[in-house]
C-alpha cells in the first residue's frame, strides 16, 4: 500500500501515532542520564557509549520499535549492542542506570516477550547488584530486591507485548475493513452501473427501434419505390440491426436463467448470418468468466456484421489445460491485417473486459482470408 493512502490513514492506530513522542521520550530520558553522569562527577567516559546507544537507535532500534514484536533482523543488532555498551557505561558510571527507564520498554517494543526478558536480565542484574551492595544491604535483602524488581518489569513488558500484539491486529483488521468497503463499493457501482444500461436499453428499445421499425414499414408500404426509396430502406435496416446489437450489449447478459451453451447458442440464433456453434464442457464456468465469454461473443458478432462481409460465421469454446478456457469467433469474411488497422471501440472493449480478467485477446487474419478472434481466460475449477 502506498503511502498516505487510505488504508494507510486508517490503519494508523495510537500505537503508531505514539512512535514520535517514544523518540521524544528516548532522547530526553538519554540527555537526562547524560546530565546526572556529569552533575553527580560520573566518569565522562560513560558518555561514549550511551551516544553509541542512541546511534544504534538511529540505525537499527527505531525502524525495530515500528515493526511487529520479533522482528529479527534489526531487532537483534539493537538489542545486542544496548546490553554491551549500557554495561560498558554502567560499569565506569554507575549512574547510567538512569538509562534503563528508556531501554527496557525498548526491549520488549522491538522484541517478543521471552528475548527481551533475557536482555532486561542483561541489562538489569548488574546496577541492581551494585545500588545494593553501595547501600550496604544484605545478600538476601539484594536477591529478593533484584528478583521483584525484575518482576514488576516483566511484567509491564508483557503489557507492553500485548498492548503493540492488540495494535498490530487492530491495525490488520481495519486495513481489511477497508478493502471489503472497497470491494463493496465497486460491486454496488457496478450493479448501478448495469441498472442503467437496462434502463438505457428498455429506452432505446421504445423510441429508436421502433421508430426505425415503423420507417421500414411506411418505406415498404409505397406503391412504386424509386432508388432513393431503396437506399433509405437499406439505411433503416442497417439503423435498425444497429440499434438492436446497441439493445442487446445494453441489455443485462443473455446468461439470465441458461447455461453458457444455452446463452451462446441464442446469441448465434439470433445473428443474421449462420452461425456454427461449438462448445465442449461449458459446466463449471464461473459466472464471471462466462459472463465476459457471452459480452466478448457479442461483440465479436456485431463486428462480423459491421465489417466482415461474411456468409457465415465460426463460434467454439473449448478448455485447455492448466485451468483455461479459450472461445474463438472466426469468420469467413473479406479480412484485414490486424498489423496495419488500429483497434476499434469493439474491440477495446472487448480487451478490457477480458484483461480484467486476467485473459487476453489475439486477433489474427489476413485480406481475403476471413478474421478470427482468440480469447483465453483463467478459469479456476474448470
Amino acid at each position: 500500500m502506498g503511502e498516505g493512502s487510505v488504508v494507510d490513514a486508517r490503519a494508523e492506530n495510537a500505537w503508531l501515532r505514539s512512535y514520535p513522542y517514544w523518540d521524544a521520550y528516548f532522547g530526553v530520558v538519554l540527555v537526562a542520564t547524560i546530565a546526572i553522569i556529569v552533575v553527580d562527577g560520573g566518569s565522562p567516559v560513560a558518555i561514549v557509549p550511551l551516544l553509541l546507544i542512541a546511534a544504534s537507535y538511529a540505525l537499527w532500534g527505531r525502524t525495530a520499535v515500528r515493526r511487529p514484536p520479533g522482528w529479527v533482523g534489526k531487532s537483534r543488532w539493537h538489542a545486542a549492542s544496548m546490553i554491551v555498551l549500557f554495561t560498558a557505561a554502567d560499569v565506569v558510571a554507575p549512574q547510567a542506570a538512569v538509562a534503563l527507564s528508556a531501554l527496557i520498554p525498548m526491549a520488549f517494543m522491538s522484541l517478543r516477550a521471552a528475548p527481551a526478558a533475557v536482555v532486561m536480565v542483561a541489562m538489569f542484574t548488574g546496577p541492581a547488584i551494585q545500588i545494593m551492595i553501595d547501600l550496604g544491604s544484605h545478600p538476601v535483602v539484594v536477591a529478593l530486591a533484584i528478583v521483584l524488581v525484575l518482576s514488576a518489569a516483566a511484567l509491564l513488558g508483557v503489557f507492553i507485548d500485548r498492548l503493540g500484539r492488540q495494535n498490530s491486529e487492530r491495525a490488520r483488521l481495519i486495513a481489511e475493513l477497508d478493502r471489503t468497503r472497497e470491494e463493496l463499493a465497486e460491486v454496488s457501482k457496478e450493479a448501478g452501473m448495469l441498472a442503467e444500461r437496462e434502463r438505457l436499453a428498455g429506452d432505446i428499445h421504445d423510441t429508436l427501434a421502433q421508430g426505425f421499425t415503423g420507417i421500414l414499414m411506411v418505406l415498404q408500404a409505397a406503391d412504386e419505390p424509386d432508388r432513393h426509396v431503396r437506399r433509405a430502406m437499406e439505411i433503416a435496416r442497417e439503423n435498425l440491426a444497429e440499434t438492436r446489437a446497441l439493445i442487446a450489449a445494453l441489455a443485462p447478459p443473455a446468461l439470465d436463467g441458461a447455461s453458457l451453451e444455452e446463452a451462446l447458442g441464442r446469441l448465434a440464433r439470433g445473428f443474421e448470418l449462420p452461425v456454427e456453434v461449438s462448445v465442449s464442457g461449458s459446466a463449471g464456468v464461473p459466472p464471471a468468466v462466462a459472463e465476459a465469454l457471452v459480452r466478448t461473443a457479442q461483440e465479436g458478432l456485431a463486428n462480423v456484421r459491421k465489417h466482415a462481409r461474411a456468409g457465415t460465421v465460426r463460434l467454439e469454446l473449448r478448455h485447455l489445460d492448466g485451468g483455461r478456457v479459450r472461445m474463438s469467433i472466426g469468420d469467413d469474411g473479406r479480412g484485414f491485417d490486424p498489423a496495419t488497422v488500429s483497434d476499434g471501440y469493439g474491440l477495446r472493449a472487448m480487451r478490457s473486459r477480458v484483461t480484467r480478467l486476467g485473459g487476453t485477446v489475439t486477433v489474427t487474419g489476413s485480406p481475403g482470408a476471413g478474421t478470427t478472434i482468440l480469447v483465453e481466460l483463467p478459469c479456476s475449477g474448470c
